[in-house]
C-alpha cells in the first residue's frame, strides 16, 4: 500500500486514533459516535469499513459535507445529527466514543465535567473512550486565567486538561494507553486520552 493509499483508508485521522486501530483494541462490529466530528477527519475509516458510525456536530455545513463524502464510500450505517452535546437527550449508547478537539470548547469546569457526564452516560459499560483536547499536563505553555481555562501562545483562550482533571474523569475507567501529550513547540500542547469504562 502506497502514501496515498494508506492516506485514502485512513483520512486525516490522528495519529494516537489511528494507534489504536492498528493495535486492533478497536473491535469490528463496534457501535462508534463521533462527537464534533466535522468534516470526518477521524471517521473516515470507520465509514470506510462499514461501522455502525454516527456523526454528532453542531455545525450542520459540516455535516453536509461529511454526509455527502459517505455517500461516495457507499456506507449505508452511517448516521449524520446535528447535536448540542450538552441539549442531548438521546438514550443510545455506544462502544466506541471519539471525542477529539471538542472539550477544549468549555467555558468553565462545571461546563467541562457537565459534558463530561453526558459523553459517560452514552458509553456501554465496556467501552472505550478516544479524546484529545489542548493540555497543561506535562508542560507549563499555558497560562492560567479562570474557570479552567488558559492562554496558549497562538493567542487563543480554550479550556485546558490538568493532571488534576485527568486524575478526576479517570474515576470508572481503565486506561487502555497511557496519557499522551504532544507540545506544539511554543504554540499549544495536546493530550491524548484512552479510556475503557468499567
Amino acid at each position: 500500500m502506497n502514501t496515498r493509499e494508506i492516506n485514502n483508508h485512513f483520512g486525516d485521522m490522528d495519529l494516537f486514533l489511528m494507534d489504536l486501530i492498528l493495535k486492533g483494541k478497536i473491535p469490528e462490529k463496534a457501535r462508534v459516535l463521533d462527537i464534533g466530528c466535522g468534516e470526518g477527519r477521524n471517521g473516515i475509516y470507520f465509514i470506510r469499513n462499514g461501522y455502525d458510525y454516527h456523526g454528532w456536530d453542531s455545525d450542520n455545513s459540516k455535516l453536509r459535507m461529511l454526509a455527502y463524502l459517505s455517500q461516495t464510500l457507499s456506507s449505508s450505517k452511517a448516521r449524520f445529527e446535528e447535536v448540542d452535546i450538552l441539549e442531548s437527550s438521546t438514550s443510545r449508547q455506544f462502544d466506541f466514543i471519539i471525542c477529539a478537539r471538542m472539550l477544549h470548547f468549555a467555558k468553565s469546569q462545571q461546563q467541562f465535567f457537565e459534558m463530561w457526564e453526558k459523553i459517560n452516560s452514552l458509553l456501554l459499560p465496556g467501552g472505550m473512550l478516544y479524546v484529545s483536547m489542548d493540555s497543561v499536563v506535562d508542560n507549563t505553555l499555558g497560562k492560567e486565567l479562570e474557570n479552567g481555562q488558559y492562554e496558549f501562545p497562538d493567542s487563543k483562550v480554550r479550556f485546558a486538561l490538568t493532571a488534576n482533571l485527568y486524575t478526576e474523569i479517570k474515576k470508572g475507567f481503565e486506561e487502555i494507553e497511557p496519557l499522551r501529550t504532544l507540545v506544539h513547540h511554543h504554540q499549544r500542547a495536546q493530550s491524548f486520552i484512552c479510556l475503557r469504562k468499567v
